[in-house]
């Protein structure tokens, strides 16, 4: 199914074709909210499996909730996930960095259990370059190898053109939680860097 999304200056498409056992990891923030609904907008989409990896989010306990995801969805037929979580503790000979490690832990769920597609909500960082307004500076830059079976439909989008979707198809974001500095049980701050990327993402659609 075609997509059409972004403000005026900046519109770009994406494709989603579901097809076969698919999967879609989740986390609880409004990005991979957004992707399964719209997975569930596609005409004789099949069944949605989701996942949730037990990262303990980037800050520790309390972000990235399962309970989160099972309260956006309504669906408590979650496949939690803790494999692989080892090595993003630095005990060698066993670390590896994070980005490394969701990729591992993708295609180990992808093999586990018979998937023909997992989903991801990956996307891409602010252009700070373009936007010097936006106070910090972005090192992550995510890519999908072409040989697996996880593809991330929003890996060339920014912030804005996800939260024009969620407008577009009517997708209440207000239950999901994306914030860095507050566990999902305090709500958001307002001021980490990702609070002031929704606001941003939204100041681009006025």
């Amino acid at each position: 199914m075609r997509f059409e999304c972004g403000p005026e200056w900046d519109r770009r498409v994406i494709n989603i074709e579901p097809k076969g056992r698919i999967g879609v990891l989740m986390s609880g923030g409004a990005d991979s909210y957004i992707l399964y609904q719209l997975l569930r907008k596609i005409p004789d989409c099949p069944h949605i499996h989701i996942f949730w990896i037990e990262t303990g989010g980037t800050t520790g306990p309390g972000w990235d909730l399962v309970e989160t995801v099972q309260k956006l969805t309504r669906r408590y037929d979650i496949h939690e996930i803790t494999e692989f979580l080892h090595h993003t503790i630095n005990d060698t000979p066993d670390y590896l960095p994070f980005d490394q490690v969701v990729i591992k832990t993708n295609d180990w769920i992808v093999e586990k259990y018979s998937l023909d597609i997992l989903y991801n909500g990956t996307n891409m960082n602010p252009p700070t370059e373009f936007f010097p307004e936006f106070p910090f500076a972005y090192e992550q830059h995510w890519s999908i190898p072409e040989y697996t079976k996880v593809k991330a439909p929003f890996l060339h989008l920014y912030k804005y053109h996800i939260l024009d979707l969620g407008k577009q198809y009517n997708i209440d974001i207000s239950e999901a939680h994306s914030c860095n500095t507050f566990p999902t049980a305090e709500g958001h701050c307002g001021e980490c860097r990702s609070c002031r990327e929704k606001v941003w993402g939204y100041e681009q659609l006025k």
